[in-house]
């Protein structure tokens, strides 16, 4: 069992009530007024299968570090951090233990947002929540991947990685006779073969490069972001810290030579929270400590997911 993350941080009482930072909102047991869990999940075996540069185990607690000082300005209540979910050597078996954990949290009625660990996370998460929805035959959950990367990878001699999780999804949801309905918005052309974009094809991917993604063309994003979800019943989001360039973002497996901002995945982060749309689930995935800069990364991580849960919860600025 890894040990618990211990919240601490800045007290501000001479301001009162509206003077509360992260550390002050989370609890680590089950409050009546909980909105939002928090999973960590501490892996990287899928990066090191995917011939990466491990360290993304290490996330989650760096993450939690980096969120706890800051200032909350979203809704009255809690937020219950679930802490980690245990790994082990086996990644289908973690998969299948965050799949466990996230459909928990979703049961509680709460939001979850997961810290990863690399982007094998993602097979858990959608887990949980696929099995959450088991009793809606008919519910369509759309995924949408801010990333460098497809992640639509074949499982190789080395097994699953943090290359395969879209794949492994589409044919989950293949077994089921249901269609993976995934857009992934920050593909970079050169870290992605021909053949992955062969697949994406093949598959109905809907995807907008990274170079396309700019301040003056962001209402083609968020033309592409409605026209998808009009057939979604739900919203999966995850982030791969690599979409972001490697200047805001190089605490990664792999950084970005080119990215999307920073301004601009806060913004399509604003626009989702804007859908009429049942957003329960999200992740933030591959950040590795080891490879931060002055902790440029963590800060960056932990805003995001600050932005993300506000915007599932309400309310976001």
């Amino acid at each position: 069992m890894s040990k618990q993350f211990t919240w601490t941080g800045r007290v501000d009482p001479e301001d009162g009530e509206y003077a509360k930072r992260w550390h002050q909102i989370v609890t680590t047991s089950p409050q009546p007024d909980n909105f939002a869990s928090l999973i960590g999940f501490p892996c990287d075996l899928g990066v090191r299968c995917n011939k990466g540069r491990p360290g993304a185990e290490q996330g989650p607690d760096a993450i939690r570090a980096a969120l706890a000082n800051m200032a909350w300005h979203g809704m009255d209540g809690h937020i219950y951090d679930r802490q980690n979910t245990p790994v082990g050597l086996d990644l289908a078996q973690a998969q299948i233990k965050l799949g466990e954990e996230v459909e928990r949290a979703l049961k509680e009625d709460t939001k979850v947002v997961v810290l990863g660990g690399g982007h094998e996370t993602a097979v858990g998460s959608f887990t949980g929540l696929l099995n959450y929805l088991k009793k809606d035959t008919n519910a369509s959950i759309g995924i949408i991947n801010l990333d460098a990367h497809f992640d639509l990878r074949k499982p190789g001699k080395n097994g699953i990685s943090s290359g395969t999780p879209f794949y492994q999804i589409h044919e989950m949801l293949a077994q089921r006779g249901q269609k993976m309905k995934y857009l992934c918005l920050g593909i970079s052309e050169i870290s992605n073969t021909k053949a992955l974009f062969e697949r994406s094809r093949e598959w109905d991917v809907q995807y907008m490069l990274d170079t396309e993604i700019r301040p003056h063309l962001f209402h083609q994003v968020t033309d592409t972001i409605d026209r998808f979800l009009e057939s979604c019943d739900h919203l999966y989001l995850s982030v791969d810290l690599d979409v972001l360039p490697h200047w805001q973002m190089p605490g990664v497996s792999a950084p970005a030579p080119y990215g999307v901002s920073l301004e601009i995945i806060e913004d399509i982060i604003t626009h989702l929270a804007t859908k009429k749309i049942k957003w329960l689930l999200s992740d933030l995935v591959e950040f590795s400590p080891k490879h931060d800069i002055d902790q440029h990364g963590a800060k960056t991580t932990a805003r995001l997911c600050d932005k993300i849960t506000r915007a599932m919860t309400g309310p976001v600025r």
